[in-house]
């Protein structure tokens, strides 16, 4: 009985550390940006996820092709200016955010498609 308790401490703990390890990288919330009257618009199939990971400093784009090229900048919120404007492939790719300062941003992703998502990050 001790060693079925020793060994369901010990898992929790690995699990515990596993999580707070892999937890560094965060959804970044995107938005369509609306056009037209519409009030609701379904959600196109070109609509990636954008993931900032603070550990590697980098922007992850995730997506599934249906888009041939994602046009992706990065725009202070405190200057209105671009501090990244990059391309990346239709499945997605990583961005290097390293040389960005303490704070607010808004990524603004164009698919080939003209769909254009937006959401909003801050990098510390």
């Amino acid at each position: 009985m001790k060693q079925i308790a020793l060994f369901f401490i010990l898992m929790s703990c690995i699990c515990i550390n596993l999580y707070a390890d892999g937890g560094a990288a965060a959804q970044i919330n995107l938005q369509k940006k609306k056009t037209g009257t519409h009030l609701e618009q379904p959600t196109p199939a070109d609509m990636p996820e954008a993931y900032y990971d603070t550990n590697t400093e980098e922007i992850i784009i995730v997506a599934d092709g249906f888009s041939s090229y994602y046009d992706v900048d990065i725009v202070s919120l405190s200057t209105t200016i671009a501090m990244i404007s990059t391309q990346v492939d239709g499945y997605g790719d990583s961005i290097d955010v390293s040389s960005l300062s303490d704070d607010s941003y808004r990524i603004v992703i164009t698919s080939s498609n003209n769909n254009v998502y937006e959401g909003n990050f801050t990098n510390y």
